[in-house]
């Protein structure tokens, strides 16, 4: 998975366009997007799973986990001027948002996407 991890600003259209679909509103959040898996995984479980696929044991991924969980809100207020909104999980992704994730793949290179 990592290898093809592409970061998407939160306030790209795509983005917007996703979250919509996917949880019914446009978010502020972390999110991680596994189209091979059928799942997004968000807030804590984002930092989880990332850590886990670059190798790192799931106890220690887990106590990052509990961190995020911890600093996510000031940390958001102070660099993005909000708190991230109070979603944690791992979810199907949502069949009317899978065409956005689509997009997001053909739009977004591995290191950057147009807004």
């Amino acid at each position: 998975m990592s290898s093809d991890i592409r970061f998407v600003p939160w306030q790209a259209n795509i983005t917007k366009e996703f979250f919509q679909a996917q949880f019914g509103d446009h978010l502020f959040a972390f999110v991680l997007i596994n189209p091979e898996a059928n799942l997004v995984h968000a807030g804590g479980e984002t930092v989880r799973h990332l850590l886990q696929d670059k190798g790192v044991p799931r106890p220690v991924a887990s106590t990052f986990e509990q961190i995020y969980q911890a600093i996510s809100d000031p940390f958001g207020r102070v660099v993005h001027g909000q708190a991230p909104a109070d979603i944690d999980g791992t979810f199907c992704i949502d069949e009317s948002a899978r065409p956005h994730v689509k997009t997001i793949q053909r739009e977004c290179s591995l290191g950057s996407c147009k807004k």
